[in-house]
Parts: C-alpha cells; structure tokens; sequence
C-alpha cells in the first residue's frame, strides 16, 4: 500500500499492542477462524490488521472492493451486522442477515463498526470463516462491540498524541526561528549602530563649527534611540520564549546612589523637563542595578513623553523594612480607562501616541523587570496625576 492515504491509520492499528490479542479474544469468543481489523471508507476496504487461521490469504495492506464487502454495509448502517446459515437466531433478534461479501467461501461473517469519538466511522472489527458455525448467543456480538470501542478509543488517543507531537515539533521550530532571529538583530543590527555611534563620537570631539556639532549630537541620539529600541525587542523576543526577562543579582549597598545618574541622563535629554528625584532610606539591596536603571528610565522617560509638556515629574525611592519602593508621577492627560488592563502589555499604545513614541514595549519590559525580582509594577492614574508605582522585594 506505498503512497497510500491509508498508511498513517494502518500503522496506528499496528501501534496498538492489545490488537493481536483483541484479534484472539475475538477468534476464541466467535469460534471463527479469521478475524481483522479493517479501515472501510466508500471505495476501499484495507486490513488493518490480521489473524488467519482459516487460510484465506489476507495479509496486512491487502485491499478489497469496499461495495461488495459486507463491512461497506456496516458503513452505511453504521450497525452490527451477521451473515452465515449458523445464526440464524441472531438474524431472528437484532442482527438481520445480509448478502455475502466477495468472499465466495466465507459461510459465516461478522462485522462489528468502529467509530470514534468524534463520530467517525473508521472501520470494522471483522470475523469470518469458511466453514459454517453456530453461534446464537447475543452477548457475544456485544463482547464484539465492546472490543471495538476499545479500538476506538484507542485510535483516539493516537490521534491525539500524533497531534500533539506535531505542536511540539512546531513549537520547537518556532523556537529555533525566534533564537535565529535575536542572533540577527543582534548581529545585523547592532554591529552597524555601534559604528554609527563610534563615528558621531569621534566627529564631535574633533569638530569646531557649531553646524557639524549639531549633526554630530543628532547622528549621537538617534544612535541611542535605535539602541534602546533594539534592547527593548531583544527583552521582548525573550520573554516571548518562555521565560522571565535575564537579570544578573548582585549586592548593591546605595541603590539610590546608582539610580542618580540614570535620572540625571534622562534630564540632560530633555532639558525642558521639570524632574525631581527624592528618596529616604537606604539598606543592602540583592537585585540586578542595571536593570532597575532600566526600569526607572523607561519609567522617567514615558513621564516626559506622556505628562505635561514642562510640568512636573517627582520620582521618589524608599525603602521600608522589607520592600523598595520606587514610584514616578507626572501631571497631564490621565490614562484612558480603556488602556488600564491592557497597559503592561507589549506593543500597547495610545491613539496619541506618534511613531516616535516607540513601539509600546517600555512598559511591557518594566513589568517584566519588576517580575523577574519577585515584584510588582501597579499604575493609578486620574485628572490630578498619573503615577507609576514599583514594589521589590529587599533581597540581601
């Protein structure tokens, strides 16, 4: 049967290793001497599997005419069916006889309907012979029946396993793909921005003319800004795999202290912009420092973005007992109430917010952080101010 669409259902049947023994439990309940299973559609009629005791030469794969068998009738009766002068009192019951199969020797033939869960019809649990038998007892044709349905089932959970194994597979490759993907951004992406930068550096320190500084800072930021855009899809990209966005703990004794220059790089960036930063308290904290800088400037810099163009911006530090809190408020237009479950997911943006505003992965990738040290980001926002509230755990 090479080329067969018929292939995958003969191999899950062979898959099943209670299917010889079906096959002999049948053989000794029936007393007949050939039984098989059988996959019937309209057209064909192929062995599934096969014990022949009778010698009548159907092997596995051999195929049929599935109109002149009498299991194409259990198809399109979707029912238990008999043949042969020996059950006569199963044909007088529930069982009614029909016209023989193209087997001109069988004298005595069951056909019993597999049928899966979702109401397929799959085949039949089949027994013949060549001689004729007696056999007039109902619960055998119903042991039959219960035989089949444990081949249902069990062609159900193949089907299931085979289909899950497909995912798995897609899912890996899926994976491998988004890996082969961050090693290009990386590569492809970086290494030119890196030499941008390099070279809007080495222009600035050598050039005078107040037009060539110009340029040189402009070339400098948009260099930065490609930059942070670029970290920020590699965060994304990695914690679509699975996991929480990599940080590297470590003791750091003045927190605040480190945070400092972070609130002072996003002021010298925008110079209109009123920030103030105040904190109390100070203790051993276990955390990864270059990630919290990162938070608290995605943090500063969605305040200057988002609240009112030269009003005030408060980031305040303290740390308590057990807990280092870090919150960012900003006046200005509140946060649409629409956004506020959704804020924190990635590429979320405002109606108003531009093209230059980023890809709205900066609070996605804040939470993230917040996460990966066992912490929360929390936001409250109303007419009065918009406030970005983040707790962590003090680790020492």
């Amino acid at each position: 049967m090479p080329n067969s669409s018929f292939a995958i259902d003969v191999a899950s049947i062979k898959q099943m290793e209670s299917i010889p023994l079906i096959l002999r439990m049948v053989k000794a309940t029936t007393g007949l001497r050939f039984a098989a299973v059988a996959r019937v559609t309209e057209s064909r009629w192929i062995a599934c599997a096969v014990d022949d005791d009778a010698g009548l030469e159907l092997d596995v794969g051999s195929e049929r005419v599935s109109a002149q068998t009498l299991c194409d009738q259990v198809r399109r009766m979707r029912r238990s069916l008999v043949y042969g002068e020996g059950f006569y009192e199963l044909t007088r019951s529930d069982y009614p006889v029909c016209a023989p199969s193209d087997i001109p020797s069988a004298q005595s033939h069951i056909s019993i309907p597999i049928i899966t869960a979702d109401g397929q019809f799959f085949g039949t649990l089949c027994a013949l012979d060549t001689a004729s038998v007696v056999l007039n007892e109902q619960n055998v044709v119903t042991t039959l029946e219960l035989f089949a349905q444990l081949i249902a089932s069990n062609l159900d959970l193949h089907d299931r396993l085979r289909r899950s194994e497909s995912q798995l597979g897609e899912s890996i490759e899926i994976g491998r793909l988004r890996e082969q993907f961050v090693a290009v951004l990386s590569h492809d992406l970086r290494t030119p921005l890196s030499a941008v930068r390099l070279s809007a550096d080495a222009l600035h320190g050598d050039v005078s003319e107040n037009r060539r500084r110009v340029l040189a800072d402009a070339i400098r930021t948009s260099a930065a800004r490609m930059s942070a855009l670029i970290e920020d899809v590699l965060d994304f990209t990695r914690c679509q795999l699975g996991g929480d966005v990599s940080i590297k703990p470590r003791r750091v004794a003045d927190i605040f202290g480190a945070l400092e220059p972070v609130v002072q790089e996003v002021r010298l960036a925008n110079p209109q912009a009123n920030i103030v930063f105040q904190h109390t308290g100070a203790a051993t904290l276990l955390c990864d420092p270059g990630r919290i800088k990162q938070l608290l400037s995605n943090l500063a810099a969605n305040a200057v973005a988002h609240g009112l163009k030269g009003g005030p911006i408060l980031i305040k530090g303290q740390v308590n007992q057990s807990t280092l809190q870090l919150t960012c408020t900003n006046v200005g237009q509140p946060i649409p109430e629409s956004l506020l479950g959704s804020l924190f997911e990635p590429f979320t943006r405002t109606k108003h917010d531009s093209p230059s505003e980023g890809l709205g992965l900066g609070l996605y990738i804040c939470s993230q952080i917040a996460k990966a040290h066992g912490g929360t980001l929390s936001v409250c926002s109303s007419e009065q101010a918009t406030t970005f509230s983040v707790t962590l755990p003090i680790r020492s």
